[in-house]
This record gives C-alpha cells, sequence and structure tokens, in this order.
C-alpha cells in the first residue's frame, strides 16, 4: 500500500521527539481545550509509551522560549486511534511502538483492498478475444477476394503497357536518326565559328596594340575607327553564326530531350512490363515474397491513370513534333557564310588603308617634331650664354655699388659739425647710388626673364622628346606590329567556312 487519499493523510511526519508545527492555535488555548475535554471524561490511567532507553519523555525536555509546547498525543481509552481534528492541527498522527501498528486508517485499508480485487482486467480480456476471433474469420475471406480482382486489374495493365512499348520504340528510332542528321550539320557551322575568332583576335589585338600608345597619341583617328567597324561587323557576322548555333544547338537540346524522354519512357514501359509479369507469376505460395515496409505509400511522383494515358500520348507526339521542326531547320548555311565573309575581308582592307595613312601622317609629324627639337635645343644654349653675361654684369654693378655707399658713409661719419653739408658732391654720390640700383634691378628682371624663357625652352624641349618618343611608339605599333598582326588576316573563302 503506496497511495492513500490526501485528506487521510498526515501532511508531515516528524520524528524527533516534542517538534511539532506550528498550529493555527495558540498553545495556551489549545492546552484549555485539553483540560476541558479531560475533566468531562472519566479519569483513566496513563498509558506510559515505552521508549527506547536513549530517549526521555516529552514533559522532561526543556521548553525553550521560542518552541511550541504541546501535551503529548496518546490513543484513547479504547485503544483507538485518534482523528479528531487536533491530529490535523498539529500536524502529527499518534506514536507507532513496535508492539502496535496504528499508522493508517480503516478507510485507507478498505480502499487499498478494492482496487487490487477490481475485476475490469478480466472483463476487458473477454471482450478481446471475442473481437479477435471474429477479426480472422473475416481477415481471410476478403483476403482472397481482393487477391483475385487485382490479378485480373494486372494482366489488363500488362496489356495496354505492351501496346504503349511498341509505339514508343518506333518514335525512339526515328528520333535518334534525325538526332544524327542535325549534328552534322551543327559541327559545319561551328567550324566556321571557330574560323571567325582568327579575325575577332587580329582586331582585339590591333585595338589593344594601340590603346599602349603615349598619351598625346591616344586619338580617335581614321584607323582606330575602322578598327572598331571592323570589330562590330565581326560581332555583327559572329551574332549571325551564333543566333544560327544556337537555334540549332537548341534544337540539338529539345532533339536529345525528346530522345532522351521516349528513351526514357520505353526504358520504364519495359520495367513496368516486367514488373507486371512478375507480379502476374507470384501467389501466396511463392518463395520470393517477403515483408516491405512502406510498401504501402505512393511513390513520389505517382499520378492518376488519366495523366498516365494523356502523358502516353504527349510523349510520342512531342518526339514527332521536335522531329519534324529539327528537318525544317537543316536549311542554306551557306548563304549566311559566305556573305559573312565577303564583308569581313573588305572591311578588312579599308582598315589597313586607314592604318597606313595614319603611319605616314605620323612620320611626317615625327620629322617636324626632330627639327623643332633641335632649334629649341639651340636656344637654349643662347638663353644659357644670355643668362651667365647677366649674372656678370650683376655681379660687376656691386663693386660701384660698394664705393658710392663708401665714399656717402665716410662723408656721414668723419665730417665735423659745420663741415657736413648738403653739397653737390653728396647729392651726386646719393643720385649714383640711386642709378646702380635702377640699373641692377632692371639686370635682375631681364635675368628673371631669361631664366623664365630658359625654364620653358626646358620644358618645351622635354614635351617635345615626350612627343617625339611617342610618335616612334605608335609608328612601331601601326607600322610593325599592328602589320605583321594584320598580315595573318583569314581570306574570304575561309571566312566562308571552306
Amino acid at each position: 500500500m503506496t497511495s492513500f487519499p490526501e485528506d487521510d493523510r498526515c501532511p508531515k511526519v516528524c520524528t524527533d521527539i516534542g517538534a511539532f508545527k506550528k498550529a493555527d492555535k495558540s498553545p495556551e488555548k489549545a492546552l484549555e481545550e485539553v483540560k476541558e475535554l479531560e475533566e468531562q471524561k472519566p479519569k483513566e490511567p496513563e498509558i506510559v509509551e515505552s521508549h527506547g532507553p536513549d530517549e526521555t519523555e516529552p514533559s522532561s525536555r526543556p521548553v525553550m522560549p521560542t518552541e511550541e509546547h504541546l501535551p503529548n498525543l496518546k490513543p484513547g481509552p479504547d485503544g483507538k486511534v485518534d482523528w479528531t481534528p487536533l491530529a490535523k492541527m498539529t500536524g502529527t498522527r499518534p506514536a507507532v511502538n513496535k508492539y502496535s501498528i496504528s499508522r493508517y486508517s480503516l478507510s485507507e485499508w478498505r480502499k487499498h483492498n478494492e482496487n487490487v480485487l477490481d475485476p475490469e482486467i478480466i472483463t476487458e480480456s473477454n471482450i478481446v478475444e471475442y473481437n479477435a476471433k471474429t477479426s480472422m474469420m473475416q481477415a481471410f475471406g476478403n483476403i482472397d477476394k481482393q487477391q483475385s480482382e487485382n490479378f485480373k486489374r494486372l494482366r489488363q495493365k500488362a496489356k495496354d503497357i505492351f501496346r504503349w512499348k511498341v509505339e514508343v520504340e518506333r518514335a525512339c528510332k526515328a528520333i535518334t536518326e534525325e538526332v544524327e542528321f542535325l549534328e552534322i550539320e551543327r559541327q559545319r557551322l561551328k567550324g566556321a565559328s571557330r574560323v571567325l575568332m582568327l579575325p575577332e583576335s587580329i582586331s582585339k589585338e590591333c585595338l589593344e596594340l594601340r590603346s599602349n600608345r603615349f598619351q598625346p597619341d591616344l586619338v580617335s583617328d581614321l584607323a582606330e575607327q575602322e578598327l572598331i567597324k571592323e570589330m562590330n561587323l565581326v560581332s555583327e557576322v559572329r551574332s549571325t553564326l551564333k543566333n544560327t548555333l544556337d537555334k540549332i544547338e537548341e534544337q540539338m537540346a529539345i532533339n536529345k530531350a525528346a530522345k532522351h524522354r521516349i528513351e526514357y519512357d520505353w526504358c520504364d514501359k519495359a520495367m513496368a512490363y516486367n514488373t507486371e509479369s512478375i507480379n502476374l507469376s507470384l501467389s501466396t505460395k511463392s518463395n520470393t515474397i517477403l515483408f516491405k515496409p512502406g510498401s504501402t505509400r505512393f511513390g513520389e511522383y505517382t499520378a492518376p491513370l488519366e495523366y498516365w494515358e494523356y502523358f502516353c500520348r504527349e510523349t510520342v507526339q512531342n518526339c514527332e513534333a521536335a522531329r519534324q521542326k529539327s528537318a525544317d531547320l537543316r536549311g542554306s548555311l551557306n548563304a549566311i557564310l559566305v556573305n559573312g565573309g565577303r564583308k569581313l575581308r573588305n572591311q578588312a582592307d579599308r582598315t589597313d588603308m586607314a592604318l597606313a595613312e595614319t603611319v605616314a601622317i605620323t612620320q611626317e609629324l615625327s620629322t617636324k617634331l626632330e627639327e623643332t627639337l633641335r632649334d629649341t635645343l639651340q636656344r637654349i644654349a643662347d638663353m644659357e650664354l644670355l643668362i651667365s653675361n647677366l649674372q656678370d654684369s650683376v655681379r660687376k654693378m656691386d663693386a660701384a655699388m660698394k664705393l658710392a655707399q663708401t665714399r656717402l658713409d665716410n662723408r656721414n661719419n668723419w665730417r665735423p659739425h659745420g663741415e657736413s653739408v648738403r653739397d653737390q658732391p653728396h647729392l651726386g654720390l646719393i643720385e649714383e647710388v640711386k642709378k646702380i640700383h635702377e640699373t641692377v634691378t632692371s639686370l635682375l628682371g631681364q635675368l628673371k626673364n631669361a631664366e623664365r624663357v630658359r625654364q620653358e625652352l626646358l620644358e618645351k624641349r622635354i614635351v617635345l622628346e615626350r612627343d617625339i618618343a611617342s610618335k616612334r611608339k605608335t609608328l612601331n605599333i601601326d607600322r610593325d606590329r599592328c602589320g605583321m598582326v594584320r598580315s595573318h588576316y583569314p581570306s574570304a573563302s575561309e571566312l566562308a567556312g571552306y
């Protein structure tokens, strides 16, 4: 017996003698109620419960100021357990010793016996036995009927699958031949596209080479315009070939997809027909039948029967439509290739003429720049000589300035008293200093202008040298490198795919 109603169970069991739960009433009030009950009952000799040798009476235990004390609870005069509200109030039940067991109430004991003797499980076992026997009687009859019906359905399905399998085989053979024919045309067009890569790479190479020219020559001249036109024409022809090739490859993909679908459908139908044949040969006595967990679930791509009929017809019809469209697409590619090759060859001739004209102009300009550079170098030498002469003249003026200023200083410091007058010599010396200062200022101005002109000539020399180097690099690119690259330009027959 391990479970009892909450009402009959002690809320808290305490094993310490004299320890009690805090009561709802004060100890004084509880003591008065106990005394009143004792006065109403006849006097009986006190029954002293035996305790261990080490245990003492609750009354002998000192009462602490903070503890609550209640008298020792004992069984009543008739030996029955006291289940009064006092026991519930104190949170304890009467003491249990080794001679008497009065732990549980009579109502708890009776409830435990009722639970043990409950006949519910016996009744349930009788019901289960009846239901099981009835189910076994019905099961075998239903299963035999289902097996017979499903055998007829499987046989009819096998006939339908075989009929569609023959149709699919015929369509598969036709689309396979069409794929081979279209592949021949596709390889021819791809060969023409590969030849077109050469003029495209030549034009790109020329444009990239010309982009390496120095900054003064990075101009959009006639040669660059013709190269851009050539690139655009190459792009246009390539776009035309690519569109045609895309159509062929798209049709090839459609043909292969149709071929793949029809072959896949034929494989599915062959496997399905073999599966149905195996299923028709199986019975309950076959040695190969096994438990297959999860076999009752529908497959991931399971579809209704109406869709299967529609899918079979659609697969064959799509395959035939793709074959017919592919046959119509195989048309004349020769005209496209010949026209594109002729256009490219004519544009290449115009580009070569523009490059030759640009080379001639650059060569003439480079000659003029070299002549101008020689003149500039001569003027720089002359200007440096002039600057040297001006600097010498300024240095010579320093001696004259020192002489005039020394004379003035001597006259100002060494003429005593009344001799220090503003006479004509003194005024002449002052005028001399002024003239020398004006002359030096003018010479310094001329020197500054000469240095400025020399610096400008030096800058012009740098610009000329840079331009000459730029023109030489441009000539190297246009005449040598571009000319060598363009010498490998394919002919019109090669561009036409021959």
